[in-house]
């Protein structure tokens, strides 16, 4: 398996099924969610979507029996959202939502194909993905201000 360095894409579909992929991924979550820390500068880049009027949808493409889990773990690290959505597929959320951030180089791809705007932070996988991809959480809420999704002196 290459290093996570070289990922690309959806690079695990070479060496696991879906159905293997998907424990994995419950195991990680497991282990991660009692200690994981959240990312350098989320809860200020929540709290300020919130405060200019945005409606947040946390989405996580766990296992839907971890929604209790992963709820829990948001409000205990003061992490600022409307809605949760725990499932498979996140594009069930596009119809409702102007803009999008994610590290999925695929599911910004189909966000952007319907015509939401599309951010996220820059990994090995996405890095070539065309999308715009920032270092951190305070350089994308600059981005959609610029876009005029938040609120702010938007510029073209």
């Amino acid at each position: 398996m290459p290093r996570p360095s070289e990922w690309t894409g959806d690079f695990w579909k070479n060496y696991f099924t879906v159905e293997q992929f998907l424990r994995y991924i419950d195991e990680v979550h497991g282990e991660q969610d009692a200690r994981a820390l959240p990312f350098p500068g989320a809860a200020d880049f929540l709290v300020a979507l919130k405060k200019s009027g945005c409606h947040i949808t946390i989405a996580s493409h766990r296992n839907p029996a971890s929604r209790g889990v992963t709820e829990t773990w948001l409000k205990a690290h003061g992490l600022a959202f409307d809605g949760l959505y725990v499932g498979p597929d996140k594009t069930v959320l596009f119809d409702d939502h102007h803009a999008i951030v994610d590290d999925s180089a695929e599911l910004l791809d189909k966000a952007a194909s319907r015509g939401l705007i599309t951010a996220g932070l820059r990994y090995p996988w996405n890095r070539d993905c065309g999308h715009s991809l920032f270092e951190s959480l305070s350089d994308i809420l600059v981005y959609l201000t610029k876009r005029s999704v938040i609120a702010g002196e938007a510029t073209a």
